[in-house]
């Protein structure tokens, strides 16, 4: 099935394997009831012990015919050995296959491990690795890519899936589409679990808490305007703080610079990917800026490496570079604009901001190049350590924070409640006597600004936590380090700044405290087994349309 066909050219149709089942259209019967009920025949399935029974049989004086009648092989394989003299026994149906089976498992194995590691195995990406492995292996294709203009084609890619049935499963049950892209916040959750269990699996656990081989790999788009040319830039950092230097991607319009005065550049360059360099991007900013600032920087190995597997195509070479150098590359979830991305949180903001400023200078109308440009943004970023470290605090990805969905949707939900409370009144005070509503209270001492929904928030976040989580929270409020599991290292930092904030705006009084205690109320329950009266406090209204 991967190697050459038994018959001549002008056989060959009379043999092709690509459908088990054949429709001769010409030999149609009808079954009497005007419909045409259309016949099928099977292609002739013979072993190896047959066709070598079948060509001893013919040099001991038997006809091809009785030969090939009695034994089921095809008359013109069985001609076509005897007169070529083939000593091969090996049953090859079908037309010859343009990477044989060694070949095709040397990629198959790369896909499937991609495939753990978030990234989705779809036809794009299969057409990648095959044009990659052909052009890094041209050495075993002496007459070049077998390929028609250098791609697969469409039956290539449905004949590749019979052959490898595992890897074809794979593509359809990609842990990376987790729902729909509208409920973000409920996939996070899926993807943190899966993302654990696969670093589980290679016993990374010690490594993704270190934050000097944690790694991210963003990338931001710059262009004049909407009808210019956009150069895409590349940036890497570190859980530490530490930006690699970046890669410029020119559009095809655009030449790079000279290889001497790529030396006196910041930064790497090369050209951005078409249909037949995909993945050529991802590995030039791994070859030419990663690994080799990995070495001069001293980092341990191995490395995990966040990136967006839609956005950058993983090719064969850069698998196989992975590999080689000890780099785990994990996807990223798919579809997701910013919670997951540390570089995306403010760093992009901040080059966007100076990349405007630079575009409104004089001169700067018209651009060939991004040599004069880039330069000067670089070296006005400042802070860029303390705005990595948060992006990747925000993100969750560092400290490794698999329930950090939970601290991102109270940070949110926190913010929302916040913006609600100021735009709402204070609760009023009803005066007693001849006071008015502008004169204090008798016996309650004037109180700071108070946020009256940071005790309803509080007790939202305090439901969601166990006993045991909230009494290690209580214990070690107060500890500068949590000293706890790291992965509830967010939650607890949410947690302790909504109790810091709570005891600065708590009211101090000396008299009736109604105003700020909510009425004690009785629910009706539905009927159920549990109970039929509850005594609960009115909770103050939340706007959550903003939520």
């Amino acid at each position: 099935m991967f190697a050459g066909s038994d018959c001549s050219q002008n056989l060959e149709t009379d043999n092709d394997d690509s459908t088990e089942i054949s429709v001769d259209p010409g030999d149609d019967s009808s079954n009497g009831e005007g419909q045409t009920k259309k016949r099928k025949h099977t292609r002739d399935q013979y072993t190896q012990e047959q066709l070598q029974l079948a060509i001893e049989a013919v040099k001991n004086g038997s006809t091809v015919y009785n030969a090939c009648k009695l034994y089921g092989v095809p008359r013109p394989t069985l001609q076509y050995r005897l007169k070529k003299n083939i000593t091969d026994l090996e049953v090859k149906l079908g037309a010859k296959c343009y990477l044989n089976k060694s070949q095709e498992l040397s990629m198959v194995g790369p896909l499937q491990a991609l495939a753990d590691a978030g990234f989705t195995i779809t036809h794009k990406l299969i057409k990648t690795f095959v044009m990659e492995y052909v052009k890094a292996n041209i050495d075993q294709f002496p007459s070049g890519s077998p390929f028609p203009a250098e791609i697969p084609g469409k039956s290539w890619l449905v004949n590749f899936h019979k052959r490898h049935p595992d890897l074809a499963k794979r593509m359809t049950e990609n842990w990376a589409h987790y729902g729909s892209a509208s409920v973000t916040l409920e996939r996070v959750p899926v993807w943190f679990g899966c993302v654990t269990r696969y670093l589980e699996k290679l016993d990374l656990k010690t490594v993704i808490q270190n934050r000097e081989q944690v790694f991210t790999l963003d990338d931001v788009q710059l262009s004049r305007g909407k009808h210019d040319a956009t150069f895409t830039c590349l940036f890497g950092a570190n859980a530490c703080g530490n930006l690699i230097p970046p890669l410029i991607l020119y559009p095809d319009e655009i030449k790079i610079p000279t290889e001497k005065r790529q030396l006196e550049l910041k930064y790497a360059v090369a050209q951005q990917d078409n249909e037949l360099t995909a993945g050529n991007a991802l590995f030039q900013w791994l070859s030419k800026v990663f690994q080799p600032w990995l070495i001069g920087e001293n980092i341990p190995r191995p490395v995990i490496l966040f990136i967006d597997g839609h956005r950058h195509q993983m090719g064969y070479r850069s698998s196989h570079f992975c590999q080689q150098h000890q780099i785990v590359p994990v996807s990223l979830l798919p579809r997701n604009n910013n919670m997951l991305r540390p570089l995306n949180v403010k760093l992009f903001e901040t080059i966007r901001k100076l990349w405007r400023d630079e575009m409104k200078s004089p001169g700067n109308h018209i651009f060939t190049s991004m040599d004069p440009l880039l330069k000067p943004i670089l070296d006005k970023l400042t802070d860029t350590e303390n705005i990595i470290r948060d992006g990747f605090y925000q993100s969750k990805l560092y400290p490794w924070n698999p329930e950090g969905h939970t601290a991102d949707d109270a940070s949110v939900i926190l913010s929302k409640v916040r913006k609600n409370a100021a735009k709402s009144e204070m609760c009023p005070l009803k005066p007693e006597g001849h006071t008015t509503a502008d004169e204090p209270r008798p016996g309650v001492v004037p109180r700071p600004t108070v946020d009256p929904m940071m005790a309803l928030f509080r007790r939202m976040l305090e439901s969601r936590l166990s006993e045991q989580q909230l009494a290690e929270f209580e214990a070690q409020r107060h500890d500068k380090v949590w000293q706890g599991p790291i992965e509830q290292t967010g939650l607890f930092q949410i947690w302790r700044d909504l109790m810091n904030e709570i005891d600065v705006s708590e009211p101090e009084l000396e008299g009736d405290e109604s105003c700020l205690e909510p009425e004690i109320v009785l629910v009706k329950q539905e009927d159920t087994s549990e109970c039929s009266l509850d005594a609960v406090k009115e909770e103050p209204k939340v706007d959550f349309e903003d939520l």
